[in-house]
């Protein structure tokens, strides 16, 4: 599994730069969809494949690939969300408008772009809205944060991945509040990473979380 790699993940600041501007662009549009009653009507999915090199004491992400999200368009997905994924975790997951799968043909065409560059595929990020603050009343049971969910641990433990980030994206009132944790597989619930982000970015986004420089 992922017990014998490091736990220290450092990311540059370009594909972290480019993914935080496609997840705020998701959550404007989150928030520009929402009605009368100011509930919106469209859940934000950011979501890219992280790209780097093992080191003897740190994993290094060094780019990001944005893939195709297949979610409501794949057959097969949508057959494993209906028969497996929503009775597990919960009915909501048959929203296709919820949760965030990526093609598989555009996964090994990211992988074989990146190999050239001598990086490897070597995790995930994605980012959490507060939906459970501002989504629908009936879907506001289940807390989002940069913390996990069952759904998150789940497909962690498939990809098996070292590293996995969530970037929290909390909307309140006319800001954007921005908190991020680094994930792994773990014997039995998901472990925390020690991420390193750089100082660039953490001014710029005000992120809060628990990491380092």
């Amino acid at each position: 599994m992922t017990a014998h790699l490091p736990r220290v993940a450092r990311f540059e600041s370009e594909p972290l730069r480019r993914f935080v501007d496609n997840a705020v662009q998701e959550c404007l549009k989150c928030l520009n969809s929402r009605d009368a009653d100011a509930v919106p009507t469209y859940l934000p999915r950011a979501s890219g494949l992280l790209f780097g090199r093992l080191g003897g004491s740190e994993i290094a992400i060094s780019d990001l690939e944005f893939v195709q999200n297949v979610r409501d368009q794949d057959e097969s997905v949508m057959a494993e969300f209906e028969t497996a994924i929503a009775p597990r975790f919960g009915e909501v997951y048959r929203n296709p408008g919820r949760g965030f799968w990526s093609d598989d043909k555009g996964v090994l065409q990211a992988i074989q772009r990146q190999s050239a560059k001598g990086l490897d595929l070597l995790g995930s990020v994605h980012s959490h809205p507060n939906w459970h603050e501002i989504g629908p009343p009936h879907e506001r049971f289940q807390e989002l944060s940069e913390n996990p969910t069952r759904m998150d641990e789940y497909l962690f433990r498939q990809s098996s991945w070292p590293v996995n980030l969530i970037w929290y994206i909390r909307a309140i009132g006319g800001l954007l509040e921005h908190r991020v944790a680094g994930w792994r597989p773990g014997p039995e619930r998901c472990e925390m990473l020690d991420i390193r982000i750089p100082s660039d970015i953490r001014d710029e986004f005000s992120i809060a979380g628990q990491f380092k420089e």
